[in-house]
C-alpha cells in the first residue's frame, strides 16, 4: 500500500537522488536544445551559419540542437546564445526541499 495516496510516481522517484540527478541533466539538455532550435528557426539561421558566428564546430551545434550532446561547456553555450542575440543570466533559485 502506498504511504501517501496523493503522491505521484514522479514525485516519489524525484526523492531518489540518482533519479533526480539524471532527470535534471536530461531536462537541462532538452531546454537548451529547444531554445536553440526555436531561435534558429525564428532567425532563419542554419547550423553552419550559427557555428561560424559563435566560432564553434557545426557538429557541436547540430549535436546540441538535436539533443544528442548533453554535456555542453559553458563557454560554448555562452558563445551560441550571444550569436543569437541573447545573454545568460543567473538568478537565485528557491531553496531545495529536503
Amino acid at each position: 500500500m502506498r504511504k501517501n495516496k496523493d503522491e505521484s510516481t514522479f514525485e516519489r522517484e524525484m526523492k531518489n537522488p540518482v533519479f533526480r540527478a539524471a532527470f535534471e541533466k536530461e531536462s537541462a539538455a532538452l531546454e537548451v536544445s529547444e531554445f536553440l532550435a526555436k531561435q534558429m528557426a525564428e532567425q532563419e539561421i542554419s547550423v553552419r551559419a550559427l557555428a561560424k558566428r559563435a566560432s564553434v564546430s557545426a557538429t557541436v551545434v547540430q549535436g546540441i540542437k538535436s539533443g544528442k550532446r548533453k554535456n555542453i561547456e559553458y563557454t560554448t553555450l555562452k558563445a551560441l546564445t550571444l550569436a543569437l542575440g541573447y545573454e545568460i543570466m543567473f538568478k537565485r533559485a528557491h531553496a531545495a526541499k529536503v
